[in-house]
């Protein structure tokens, strides 16, 4: 999942430059969009976990992953052994001061993109992704802003 929203060109470009032409800047290589993902790259952006390991100085926007909840499928007071839900998140945040592109706001553009990518999609080995819910979010006093999308897994074999 942390590759797909890699290489997609839009979330690439809003990721790596952090100005307000961000969309109209020319397209990263695939090399530049595998750095989003490196853990050992200065442009890393993209994490596994909700939060970043290390505090942030400089501008950017970031998108994070989570998962939870994974339970037997429940219906009607029956539980099914064969079936399971489960919930998985994307954490979008960008700085307050960089929120702000010529096409409207970074964050929305990210979380439009994202939903995007994963909305009704199968081939992650989980099931189907379907949106479950959408809240807005707020850390470090502020300073970044964005949105938790999450995505229910259904159908799970």
């Amino acid at each position: 999942m942390m590759e797909k929203i890699a290489m997609d060109d839009q979330i690439a470009k809003l990721l790596w430059y952090d100005t307000s032409d961000a969309l109209s800047r020319p397209d990263l290589t695939d090399d530049q969009k595998a750095e989003l993902c490196d853990p050992t790259s200065d442009h890393r952006r993209i994490y596994p976990t909700r939060y970043t390991n290390t505090v942030a100085m400089e501008q950017h926007s970031f998108i994070g992953l989570g998962i939870s909840g994974f339970v037997p499928q429940e219906s009607y007071r029956q539980f099914s052994s064969k079936y399971t839900m489960g919930y998985l998140y994307f954490f979008i945040l960008c700085d307050n001061k960089i929120m702000d592109i010529d096409e409207g706001q970074r964050h929305d553009f990210l979380l439009k993109r994202i939903y995007e990518l994963f909305q009704d999609t199968t081939g992650f080995g989980m099931g189907t992704l379907q949106e479950g819910n959408l809240m807005e979010d707020w850390e470090q006093n502020n300073k970044f802003g964005g949105y938790v999308l999450m995505m229910k897994v259904v159908d799970m074999k």
